[in-house]
């Protein structure tokens, strides 16, 4: 059975919340140590029981002689990762998130990534928390990681820069992308190092997946807030076996739909192939009745959070609608790829599940229709059977 991992965001996430959740959950104390050893900076551990709003949690704070001796711009550090005794794999993975870091400072405060220079950043804490967390992981030997929703607090944060809005601009742009929701708490819930925890290695977000629970760990953050714990709960447990079989996936999604009655064929066309080329996963018409009898239509689609702003804008300047109804919900999909094949009549991209075929882009078929001068019925007939003769055989 597969391995699962849940991150219950309570408070939010840091990086130590995190290793002290993995900790708490039975990752060994000395595991942990030897990876601090590997790094530079003659690292130690502190280690001990808290308690946040009356709950038990484990809090780990991680502490370095000098703060001055790793680099703090984008070439050396990478330079420096590189010669870290670790897999090569972990490796790749901590220059990942690295490079997202620089690339997040870079982009909010308008520099190259070479001239990026992290101030905020205490290297010696970030390099332990992701090599920590990567470690722990391993050892748990957990194979799909997931998480809540990311609660954000408002505020101002001190800086090399200045004062700084909450969540810091850096963190934000990291979080682009990933499914994100208010905190009530004044402060900084998710760090940096949280951010890049949640952008590389969490595969979805949303409720818990379905799992046997096995274990879990409680970390805590340095502050206390008074609205919510400042703790991170790490559940541990194996995929219940009807998800097992399925191999569904879950994320997070906007429904939307607004209703129109005075638009013709031809703007409702044009309407729907703009939402779609502006990142809308589906749109759709229906019938109904509207006030006084007059028949009209429901538009409806569906939209990524990233994707929310603009579609949302969109529909007002198209349609002149006067308001759009938006719901949040769950959507569980079947894990599918697209390949591009190579045939006798071109290029033809189609949609894989689980390694069967399962249909063609609709668009590629068109373009050699209208190439080529063939009845789209027909070469649908014979493309699927010369993919399912080469590439698919049964």
């Amino acid at each position: 059975m597969t391995r699962l991992a849940y991150l219950d965001l309570i408070g939010g996430l840091a990086g130590d919340m995190f290793l002290a959740a993995l900790l708490d959950a039975g990752f060994p104390l000395p595991a942990l140590q030897k990876v601090l050893e590997k790094l530079p900076g003659d690292l130690s551990l502190e280690v001990k029981e808290t308690k946040k709003s009356g709950l038990r949690a484990l809090k780990v704070k991680i502490k370095a002689p000098s703060q001055d001796t790793l680099p703090q711009t984008y070439s050396p550090l990478m330079e420096l990762l590189e010669k870290l005794p670790f897999p090569q794999e972990r490796i790749r993975l901590a220059q990942k998130m690295m490079r997202f870091l620089f690339e997040a400072e870079a982009s909010v405060h308008g520099k190259l990534l070479e001239e990026v220079h992290l101030h905020e950043l205490s290297a010696h804490d970030t390099l332990a928390d992701i090599f920590g967390v990567l470690e722990g992981l391993d050892y748990f030997q957990i194979e799909e990681l997931f998480s809540s929703p990311a609660p954000l607090g408002r505020g101002i944060l001190p800086s090399a820069h200045g004062p700084l809005p909450l969540p810091a601009p850096a963190t934000l742009k990291l979080l682009e992308g990933i499914p994100v929701t208010g905190s009530p708490v004044s402060g900084e819930t998710v760090t940096p190092t949280g951010a890049l925890i949640l952008k590389t290695l969490v595969k979805g977000f949303g409720p818990c997946p379905s799992m046997y629970l096995e274990k879990y760990g409680v970390g805590a953050g340095e502050r206390d807030f008074h609205e919510v714990p400042n703790i991170v709960r790490f559940w541990i447990g194996e995929e219940d076996f009807s998800q097992k079989e399925r191999k569904y996936q879950q994320e997070i999604i906007y429904e939307m739909e607004t209703n129109l009655d005075d638009h013709s064929p031809e703007e409702l066309a044009y309407l729907a192939e703009r939402l779609e080329r502006a990142g809308a996963l589906d749109v759709g018409f229906i019938p109904f009745s509207m006030k006084k009898g007059r028949p009209g239509l429901k538009l409806c689609l569906l939209s990524r959070a990233e994707n929310l702003s603009s579609l949302l804008n969109l529909i007002f300047e198209e349609s002149g609608t006067l308001g759009i109804r938006v719901r949040e919900v769950l959507r569980w999909t079947k894990p599918r790829e697209i390949k591009i094949l190579e045939t006798p009549w071109g290029e033809v991209r189609v949609k894989v599940v689980r390694g069967k075929f399962l249909k063609f882009e609709y668009e590629d078929l068109k373009k050699i229709c209208q190439e080529r001068g063939l009845p789209l019925r027909e070469l649908r007939r014979q493309i699927e059977a010369w993919i399912l003769e080469h590439y698919f055989r049964k």
